[in-house]
């Protein structure tokens, strides 16, 4: 029997998962195929809720329908375990949850910063008009009217490259952000798997000092019941004595 056939099938939604070097790849000690492909299925481990850390065989497929999970490697974890993990997820959505407002607040502003922009280049676009129709009209007053209409476009133009610069230092600062969260994520899902593997060989060290100490107390009982046993034998022994004389 292999080290799968020792638990029960299930079939549930695949979780999501986390990259595990020493649990990856197809199953092929087993003849087990996922449901709908018929075909090898693979390890995973679990990131997702209360089942975070867990392994598992389930559907390797990537592309259309998942079968799911096929079997659980591991046993649900202990329910105060359980209850950690769904505080760590939740505070986890709720970081993220502000991220994303702060990412729509963001988009809000690049927006509005857009429009400003636009704004400005049909401004642009009207005076560069204008200009060429006053070149057209005012030909008297031609020099006296280029400087005043070279300054406004200077003018114009100092605002747009500040916008620009804005919008740039902005779109910068964007990728800054996403990277962070993107190593904090990274960060969080170790530091997960860390914690729960560690509160599991807590867990398995105090099964293994119970279990000293049942044999302990066996132990203990034993010696009680040999010791109860001799003393009803001397009983038996006097009574006899008794009845003799």
């Amino acid at each position: 029997m292999d080290e799968y056939s020792s638990m029960q099938m299930e079939y549930f939604q695949t979780p999501d998962t986390v990259i595990d070097p020493s649990f990856s790849g197809l199953v092929v000690e087993s003849d087990h195929r996922c449901i709908l492909h018929r075909q090898r299925p693979g390890r995973f481990v679990a990131f997702e809720g209360t089942d975070t850390g867990r392994r598992f065989i389930g559907c390797a497929t990537t592309d259309g329908v998942n079968c799911g999970v096929l079997e659980w490697v591991d046993a649900p974890w202990p329910v105060i375990l359980q209850r950690c993990l769904t505080k760590l997820w939740d505070m986890y959505h709720e970081e993220n949850l502000g991220r994303v407002q702060d990412k729509e607040a963001h988009e809000i502003e690049a927006e509005k910063l857009k429009k400003e922009l636009d704004s400005l280049a049909n401004q642009y676009s009207q005076l560069v008009d204008d200009v060429s129709k006053l070149f057209d009209y005012q030909d008297g007053q031609k020099s006296h009217d280029m400087d005043y209409t070279s300054q406004a476009i200077n003018e114009l133009k100092e605002k747009k490259h500040q916008l620009d610069e804005k919008a740039k230092i902005e779109v910068q600062m964007e990728k800054l952000k996403l990277k962070k969260e993107q190593r904090c994520i990274l960060q969080s899902q170790a530091d997960i798997i860390q914690n729960t593997r560690k509160a599991m060989k807590e867990i398995k060290v105090e099964r293994d000092l119970l279990k000293e100490e049942k044999k302990k107390l066996e132990h203990v009982i034993s010696e009680l019941l040999k010791a109860a046993h001799g003393c009803k034998e001397k009983l038996d022994k006097i009574r006899e004595v008794v009845m003799e004389e």
